[in-house]
């Protein structure tokens, strides 16, 4: 998504390897985001099937309606843990993807397994959801650290808002063996409109992420404005995100005032430019 800096001029002080920094980062920011979403999608199911049958299962399959998670190969395991009621499910559930799964309806290929263990339903505050990897790879590209997903919510009739830390975060990238580091704290709420068409994400300004880059530079990114999400625009359109590498080198993305125009103002040095993202 971040592809157009590259159009940035060299007085604009926003070098190649800077480019690549702020890409990466999206790129894995994105990736350890659609593991929360899975999680999410996936263990709203097994508190339904596991009493499905007039008794409580042990061990079982499951099919979820999602197109990541429903190509034909792929396993969805789930073992509830003792004391795991309908009211409070608990246990771990497994997704395999194997080898060689289909890729998703936007061309994103899975493989290997991710594991969720959950505890309380998804909407319901102080409910968890723990997400480890084994060998998951999405696109190239192996994940691995712990991911904890806790609703802060205050209660279930608020829009439900969720906080999420990852620690020992770590991007390997298959295609030159290159690693990424990562560790983040990122809460975001979930704002439900009377048009569904027109919620929204809203991501927390406390919200900050920090590693090392595959090119051994450190980066911190924070932000100075809540960044909002509207379905279907693709980026932000709201919100500034600051990057800062190595310590010293502060680069901002500005997002604009809420319109769904993918147009942003990249500041380096005080230099700032408009841009469109296409």
């Amino acid at each position: 998504m971040f592809a157009f800096v590259f159009s940035c001029k060299d007085e604009d002080k926003l070098t190649l390897a800077d480019t690549q920094d702020i890409t990466e980062e999206a790129v894995t920011d994105s990736y350890y985001q659609d593991m929360d979403d899975m999680a999410g999608v996936s263990v709203s199911t097994p508190s339904d099937a596991q009493y499905s049958s007039g008794r409580e299962q042990t061990t079982y399959t499951i099919t979820v309606d999602d197109d990541r998670l429903d190509c034909a190969g792929i396993v969805i395991t789930v073992t509830p843990a003792a004391g795991s009621t309908a009211d409070v499910p608990k246990g771990v559930l497994t997704v395999d993807f194997g080898t060689t799964a289909c890729p998703d309806n936007k061309g994103n290929v899975r493989t290997g397994k991710l594991i969720f263990t959950y505890n309380g339903r998804r909407f319901q505050p102080g409910s968890t959801i723990v997400t480890t990897t084994d060998n998951y790879t999405i696109n190239g590209v192996k994940l691995e650290g712990v991911r904890t997903l806790t609703n802060v919510t205050g209660s279930t009739s608020e829009a439900p808002k969720f906080n999420a830390v990852l620690t020992n975060g770590k991007a390997t990238f298959t295609s030159d063996g290159t690693v990424a580091e990562r560790e983040s704290n990122i809460t975001w709420q979930w704002v439900r409109e009377a048009n569904p068409l027109e919620d929204y994400l809203l991501i927390d300004q406390a919200s900050t992420a920090s590693g090392k880059t595959r090119g051994g530079r450190t980066y911190a990114v924070s932000l100075s404005k809540a960044l909002k999400y509207k379905r279907f625009c693709g980026i932000a359109v709201e919100g500034i995100k600051k990057y800062l590498i190595d310590g010293s080198k502060e680069i901002t993305i500005d997002y604009g005032d809420g319109t769904c125009d993918k147009s942003v103002v990249i500041t380096v040095n005080g230099i700032s430019r408009s841009l469109s993202v296409n």
